[in-house]
């Protein structure tokens, strides 16, 4: 059972306990002959916590210490546990995407600054150094972010696998909150009905009526697709020619609009992909980058991302007063926090929030209206 917030997990582990995520780290919470484990998982996903649970149980059906620290080895240097680390964790949970992100950065940037050092020395003032050399070699505070979440998973799981007594305190980079670019609906017409390529007109239209991510429009099959109830099954996704699931790891389902089911059931097939090439494979970013330039210069528009499509479909429904968490279910975010980035386009809430104001002076009016029988006894009674 996953829980959001601490907040939440207090007040429901009385009644049961589970694997869970609190904020962005997941913990394994378990009973064992009426004593309660709780402890946070080495790696931060779904089934990494499953995986340690598992162990939890069998160490402690075979009687061993689960509180004990394993011996750690002499001289393990950060380039040879990166490797094993990357060669057992990362290719076996994480996503081809994810790979290939945590392979680059590991390579171009991790292993040349960490990678001679014994990785019980990288302590907290040598990643506080490192930050400053990618900072003056011109990254982002976000890309160096990016960098110490993924140092940091690697030295947790050196920590549990016994390579390292104690992970280092490192603080993250503050950041300046990045502008959701999306369309307005007028952009988003000229968009559409300026595309004279039938199939991109298509994928144009069912990325904005359902802001599916790039990789879920890739892998669309037509038995996805249910006219008769007018729903698609986001089940699968193409990233850099590898199939598989979302990027939650879940099916979700997206009622479609009555232009969009219009527009591409002429062409309907019992099966294969929506969108493909001419020889029925899988597009490529590539090739969709193209598409969409060509779009945007039809209509005489700057040019955008796929993405920003997501971002106008999530901004319109959060702008036209559609709640948050119905939201998240349609774009499938693993957390609502996620979908927070759009609260602030909720106008008609934000409204709703300072209208209190009035109402509260207009009550208090009232009674000074009742009780005083002229305006200057009114004036003398809201003197300050």
């Amino acid at each position: 059972m996953y829980w959001n917030t601490l907040n939440d997990l207090n007040a429901i582990t009385r009644k049961t306990m589970g694997n869970y995520k609190d904020r962005k780290t997941y913990w394994v919470d378990f009973q064992f002959q009426g004593q309660r484990i709780r402890k946070r998982s080495p790696m931060n996903t779904k089934m990494a916590a499953q995986d340690y649970e598992s162990v939890l149980r069998r160490k402690l059906a075979n009687g061993e210490d689960i509180n004990a620290k394993p011996k750690v080895e002499q001289c393990v240097l950060f380039k040879d546990f990166a490797h094993e680390w990357f060669e057992t964790s990362v290719r076996a949970l994480n996503k081809p995407s994810e790979i290939s992100t945590k392979n680059s950065i590991l390579r171009k940037h991790l292993l040349p600054f960490f990678g001679g050092k014994e990785i019980k020395a990288i302590d907290s003032r040598m990643i506080e150094q490192y930050k400053i050399s990618k900072l003056d070699a011109g990254l982002s505070r976000k890309s160096v972010n990016n960098h110490l979440t993924i140092l940091l998973r690697c030295l947790r799981v050196a920590e549990e696998w016994g390579r390292l007594d104690k992970v280092p305190k490192v603080g993250k980079l503050k950041t300046e909150s990045q502008r959701l670019d999306f369309l307005s609906p007028v952009e988003s017409i000229a968009l559409v009905k300026n595309c004279d390529e039938p199939m991109w007109k298509e994928m144009l239209l069912m990325a904005l009526r359902t802001g599916m991510r790039l990789g879920e429009l890739f892998g669309l099959d037509w038995s996805d697709v249910d006219f008769d109830r007018k729903m698609i099954n986001v089940r699968r996704s193409i990233v850099r020619g590898h199939v598989g699931t979302p990027k939650s790891n879940k099916t979700r389902y997206i009622p479609m609009t009555n232009d969009l089911a219009r527009m591409i059931y002429e062409r309907r097939q019992r099966d294969g992909l929506v969108f493909h090439r001419e020889d029925g494979t899988a597009l490529s970013h590539h090739i969709a980058e193209n598409a969409m330039r060509r779009a945007c210069k039809k209509a005489d528009m700057r040019y955008i991302g796929w993405h920003t499509l997501r971002h106008t479909f999530a901004s319109t429904l959060v702008s036209e007063g559609v709640p948050l968490n119905a939201v998240q279910n349609l774009l499938g975010h693993a957390n609502v926090t996620t979908t927070m980035c759009y609260a602030h386009l909720a106008p008609s809430a934000l409204q709703s929030a300072v209208d209190v104001l009035d109402r509260v002076e207009e009550r208090e009016m009232e009674k000074l209206r009742q009780q005083a029988p002229s305006i200057e006894q009114l004036l003398e009674g809201i003197k300050i």
